[in-house]
């Protein structure tokens, strides 16, 4: 009655006719989306990102010079802080205005910022280096080094957290 040779290859035809029906189908019917994460990652570039850390940190200890409280305060992202050694962390615009404002009582002119190391992605870029903070006749007050992560804000690499401590050894104990 059934012949089993012939039963084995109607189903090896229809199986490959099945297999070849559904690779057809997916290909046509799928589209590649991208999700906005994937986006970010694939037009995140860490050399461009370090061009704008570079211009910013240009603009950033020549603030001093001028004067220019709100031009420093614009490297910070809004809920931006920095974190000078001995002292609280200081967060936002009107705190780190009012540090600003200390620095330049302080008789502070410039500060020079080498980078040495900038990593990181989409999200987040981790910058490290050292500072020079200058004076009156750029007579050096202190060197140091630095961490900053740097966030975008507004279609801009702005600095998020920014913490440094001095490379002067500690004061003698009394």
């Amino acid at each position: 009655l059934f012949n089993p040779k012939q039963i084995h290859m109607k189903l090896h035809h229809l199986s490959c006719i099945a297999i070849g029906a559904i690779m057809a189908l997916t290909s046509c019917t799928s589209q590649k989306t991208e999700s906005p994460e994937a986006s970010a990652t694939t037009s995140f570039n860490l050399d461009s990102v370090k061009a704008e850390i570079a211009a910013s940190n240009a603009t950033y200890g020549s603030s001093f010079a001028s004067g220019d409280s709100a031009a420093f305060v614009a490297h910070y992202t809004t809920d931006g802080c920095v974190m000078p050694e001995n002292t609280p962390k200081l967060c936002g615009a009107g705190p780190i205005t009012a540090f600003f404002n200390g620095g330049m009582k302080m008789g502070i002119k410039d500060i020079k910022l080498t980078t040495e190391e900038v990593m990181g992605g989409p999200e987040v870029v981790v910058e490290t280096g050292s500072y020079e903070i200058l004076g009156d006749n750029s007579v050096s007050f202190d060197k140091g080094k630095f961490i900053v992560s740097w966030k975008k804000e507004n279609g801009k690499w702005k600095m998020h957290r920014d913490i440094w401590n001095t490379n002067n050894p500690a004061p003698a104990a009394k």
